[in-house]
């Protein structure tokens, strides 16, 4: 037999073990050249948005090969630290330490190579249906024809086996530093009963309650300056409560007898707590790649299912344009023309008024509201506006009052507005008391905010108002808006910028779509990278531990406990190994979740709902795909 077939056997005996690791590489390399194929794919570069796509992809690409890289690390690290005692056979047997490296190198050669490969092949596959949804996503119209990049095989063939090779090296330089000792030693379970801080358990509480309780107040305004803080104590603190707090509730399990004498819970308790100290840092890397995996995916799915809804909060009105008529009344009367013009050939429904207005400048004792601008409306013109959009006013409004229109993420002294306002126009000056309600109109370059005053009070404010202060407002009603927003954008982006200022639900709807359809088609796919990866981690420390868990059954087998009591405590252990890191991270993804429903006028829920049930139902196929390779493997101790 020849060194190379000794290698590949090597591979081939110990498939099983390194099946998840493939599988894991495979789906990176996949994923990797489908973005690749987009990238170099001819029919991307005649679009408007192509850089801006390939400046994404570019981005993603990289995320996903650092990952991969220190994913391929840490993987090849474990396989040969489960493999310690075989090297160091070998090497009493008389293997040189360089034919020893050589081996390694060989051995994980053929796996990359293998799983490059299948990567390709796989994603040659799934190539068609991967631009079928990108094209469905980004809304292209027409499906992108399918396209095989020499390009893109030729850079993932070389920066994946290049990633292999380097990891490798690595890898094997620290095993030339280890003696034949230390190799046969191989992994031990620890012997000394794991010990826990009463005060780091309750330090990891308090940090995790914490970040829990900044991130469930958290606003569109504060979640900036929350988000370092949520992630200063939300890391430490589900590090300590790995490795502190799990043992701190084994010991506590243990000294509650009625529980810990039950059934077969003695066995499995004292065993596990063993086990959590020992895979506290795994299971606290896990929980993180999850909670990531969960919150980025559940947020970016949510963002993209929320921009209806989203675009109708910024922008309550279907259309506005806004001019001043004094100065720009003919230049008004043109722009509006052609709107309507345009919207009639291209067949889309509408309703539509004119409205005046005038601006005032609002004075305050309140520093954030001194010098502000007002555009101000009568009460019967604003029951007017929201009678064009099916609405009825949500206020009254009494003598010496001004109710100001407040958009609920106004970066102003939270929302807060003085209880008197003294306006201004040119000519004269008038103290009203101050109401506030959320705005229902579309915003304007010109004033800071829209206030409505009653009827007599906005005649004399417009009777003394000079011709620059004075406006024209042309709104529209269109029904079901969505369905022609495209076109809306289109014909409004061809407005004079110049004289008027136009605002419509159509142009905010495209931009956030577009936009959410980005994000969401890069990060999806880097979450679900970033879940398998936990996932095949807490594979690898499975079969890293399985000779002395063998060990440890084959005791209790010559005691007399059962196959199926066996098989009990060990589905038992794995699945607390595999489901508390992922409920864990469910509950942070939880709350990232309620801090981004608080910036949202839309439920995420259910968004959010559908990713955790798809992330847990992979979970629980993984966890019993998992379970039966290892109580397989307990049967060769009976």
């Amino acid at each position: 037999m020849t060194f190379k077939q000794f290698a590949f056997n090597n591979v081939r005996r110990n498939k099983r073990q390194y099946l998840s690791y493939f599988l894991s590489c495979m789906f990176a390399v996949t994923v990797f050249f489908m973005y690749a194929v987009v990238i170099f794919h001819p029919a991307i570069d005649g679009t408007e948005f192509g850089q801006t796509v390939q400046r994404g992809i570019l981005v993603t690409e990289g995320m996903i090969y650092v990952f991969s890289f220190l994913f391929v690390l840490y993987s090849t690290g474990s396989f040969i630290k489960s493999r310690k005692k075989e090297y160091g056979l070998l090497t009493t047997l008389g293997i040189t330490k360089s034919q020893l490296s050589r081996m390694l190198i060989l051995e994980n050669t053929i796996i990359g190579i293998a799983s490059i490969v299948s990567g390709l092949l796989l994603g040659a596959l799934l190539t068609k249906l991967f631009l079928m949804v990108f094209s469905q996503i980004l809304g292209l119209g027409e499906i992108l024809p399918f396209y095989l990049s020499l390009k893109a095989i030729g850079i993932t063939v070389i920066l994946f086996f290049i990633m292999f090779e380097i990891n490798s090296i690595a890898v094997v330089w620290t095993i030339r530093t280890k003696s034949i000792m230390e190799m046969f030693r191989g992994a031990k379970a620890p012997k000394k009963t794991p010990k826990f801080s009463w005060i780091l358990s309750l330090i990891s509480l308090t940090a995790i309650g914490s970040a829990y309780y900044l991130a469930y107040t958290a606003s569109l305004v504060s979640i900036l300056i929350r988000m370092l803080p949520i992630l200063v104590l939300i890391i430490p603190g589900t590090y300590f409560l790995f490795t502190q707090c799990s043992i701190a509730v084994a010991t506590i399990l243990k000294k509650k007898k009625s529980y810990y004498f039950r059934n077969l819970n003695l066995l499995t308790v004292s065993d596990l707590t063993f086990k959590l100290k020992d895979n506290a840092r795994l299971l606290f890397f896990v929980t993180i790649l999850s909670a990531v995996a969960f919150t980025s995916s559940g947020v970016l799915y949510g963002l993209f299912q929320s921009v209806e809804v989203e675009s109708e909060r910024f922008v309550p009105q279907d259309v506005s344009i806004v001019a001043r008529s004094s100065e720009n009344v003919d230049a008004f009367e043109k722009e509006v023309a052609f709107v309507e013009k345009a919207f009639k050939k291209q067949g889309i429904a509408y309703e539509s008024t004119i409205v005046p207005s005038t601006k005032v400048n609002a004075h305050s004792d309140k520093k954030e509201w001194n010098d502000v601008t007002l555009l101000l409306y009568s009460y019967s013109n604003y029951k007017k506006m929201m009678a064009l959009q099916n609405k009825k006013a949500t206020f009254k409004i009494e003598d010496n009052e001004v109710v100001v229109l407040l958009e609920d993420f106004v970066l102003l002294d939270d929302n807060k507005a003085p209880e008197t306002l003294s306006l201004r126009p040119t000519n004269k000056e008038e103290l009203f008391n101050v109401k506030t309600a959320d705005t229902t109109l579309n915003g304007s370059i010109y004033t800071s905010f829209s206030a409505v005053v009653p009827d007599d009070v906005y005649h004399n404010f417009y009777q003394d108002a000079k011709k620059e202060e004075i406006f024209q407002s042309y709104l529209m009603n269109i029904p079901n808006w969505t369905t022609r927003a495209e076109d809306i954008a289109d014909i409004l982006n061809q407005v004079d910028s110049e004289h008027v200022f136009t605002e419509s639900q159509a142009d905010t709807y495209v931009t956030m779509k577009q936009t959410m359809s980005y994000l969401f088609f890069f990060g999806i796919f880097i979450s679900v990278l970033f879940f398998l990866a936990a996932g095949s981690i807490l594979y690898f420390r499975m079969y890293q531990d399985i000779d002395k868990d063998l060990h440890h059954f084959h005791s209790l087998y010559r005691i007399g406990l059962t196959d199926t009591e066996m098989k009990k405590i060990a589905t038992k252990q794995l699945a607390y190994l595999f489901f508390i890191p992922f409920l864990i991270a469910v509950v942070h993804a939880g709350f990232a979740f309620k801090a981004l429903q608080n910036m949202l006028a839309s439920s995420i829920f259910i968004p959010s709902a559908i990713i955790i049930t798809i992330f847990f139902i992979v979970h629980v196929v993984n966890f019993i795909f998992i379970r039966n390779i290892y109580t397989a493997k307990l049967r060769t101790v009976m």
